[in-house]
């Protein structure tokens, strides 16, 4: 394997394990918890770390980066406007956090062992 690719690999895995130190910290400490649905998780995760890896931030996936520091802060997940989103609708727009409540009604994704 090139050494390029090894480099664009390890890079790919050390982003990765930010987001995840990032997004266990959070559920640790916040009062939301992880959706229950692994591929969920999966898909936001390695979104955040195409972000990290792209733009140097963790920026939500489902929002467009436009490339305004300014406007791009608020994006940053979590992101300011998923308190809101998960009171509305028991999740955050990208799907990742979810309440305690919307959990509790997804037992059989709860119990799968495949989530983190």
């Amino acid at each position: 394997m090139p050494a390029e690719q090894q480099d664009e690999e390890q890079q790919l895995r050390e982003a990765r394990e930010r987001v995840e130190r990032m997004v266990g910290r959070y559920v640790e400490r916040g009062r939301y918890v992880l959706n229950p649905d692994p591929v969920t998780v999966e898909h936001v995760t390695a979104g955040l770390t195409r972000n990290l890896v792209t733009h140097g931030r963790w920026y939500c996936p489902c929002r467009e980066v436009l490339g305004d520091p300014g406007k791009d802060r608020k994006n940053i997940c979590p992101c300011p406007q998923h308190h809101a989103d998960i009171a509305r609708d028991g999740v955050c727009e990208c799907g990742i956090f979810v309440s305690e409540e919307y959990a509790e009604a997804h037992p059989a994704a709860a119990q799968d062992p495949t989530i983190r």
